[in-house]
C-alpha cells in the first residue's frame, strides 16, 4: 500500500508538472525556458527512427532551480517521461523516470541516472547523463542550442551505441510556449 501512494503521488507530481504553465519572460531569463514540441519531420537520426513526439518544459524556481520535465511516446506507441531538478552548473542531478518507479517498487528510491547540463555559450548547453551506475552513457555528451530568434531548440548526438554503431541524431524542437 505505501508503494502504491508513493506511485500514485509521482504521478500526480509528472501530470502538474506538465500543466504548469509557462510564467511570463522565462525566455528572457534562459532562452531555453518554456515548452517545446519536437518537430518529427524536420529531424533526422541514424541509424532508425525516432519518436513519435515528445514535449520538454524548462522552467524554475525561487531558489535558481531548472525543472526539466520529458514527455516521449515511443515509436511503438508507448508513452514515458522524465522529470529532474537541476541547475546548469555542470553538477550531476538525479533524472525521475517510469525506469524509476519500477525500480523503486523492487529496491526503493533511486533514480533512472543523472544528468548534467553545462552552459558552453549562450545559447548553448551541453548534457552528459549516466546512467544508475554512474557510468556516461555512449552517446554524450550531447548539445543543446537555442536559435537566435529563440524560436527552434537542436539537440546534437553524436557517437557510438552500446552496439558498436555509429550514431548521428539531430532532434528539432519548436517553442510552443514561453
Amino acid at each position: 500500500m505505501k508503494h502504491r501512494n508513493v506511485i500514485v503521488a509521482l504521478v500526480a507530481l509528472f501530470v502538474a508538472a506538465a500543466a504548469v504553465p509557462a510564467v511570463e519572460g522565462q525566455a528572457a531569463e534562459h532562452p531555453i525556458l518554456g515548452v517545446w514540441s519536437l518537430d518529427t519531420d524536420a529531424s533526422s537520426y541514424s541509424p532508425g527512427t525516432g519518436p513519435m513526439g515528445q514535449r520538454r518544459r524548462f522552467w524554475t524556481d525561487d531558489e535558481g532551480f531548472v525543472y526539466v520535465n520529458r514527455i516521449t511516446v515511443a515509436p511503438n506507441g508507448t508513452p514515458n517521461f522524465a522529470i529532474t531538478r537541476m541547475k546548469f552548473d555542470g553538477r550531476d542531478y538525479p533524472v525521475w523516470s517510469m525506469a524509476a518507479i519500477t525500480t523503486f517498487m523492487a529496491d526503493g528510491p533511486r533514480p533512472s541516472g543523472t544528468a548534467s547540463f553545462e552552459m558552453v555559450g549562450e545559447r548553448t548547453l551541453r548534457l552528459t547523463q549516466r546512467n544508475a551506475d554512474g557510468e556516461v552513457g555512449p552517446l554524450g555528451p550531447n548539445m543543446w542550442e537555442v536559435s537566435a530568434d529563440g524560436r527552434t531548440l537542436t539537440v546534437t548526438t553524436s557517437g557510438t551505441n552500446a552496439d558498436g554503431v555509429q550514431v548521428n541524431n539531430v532532434e528539432i524542437y519548436r517553442r510552443v510556449e514561453g
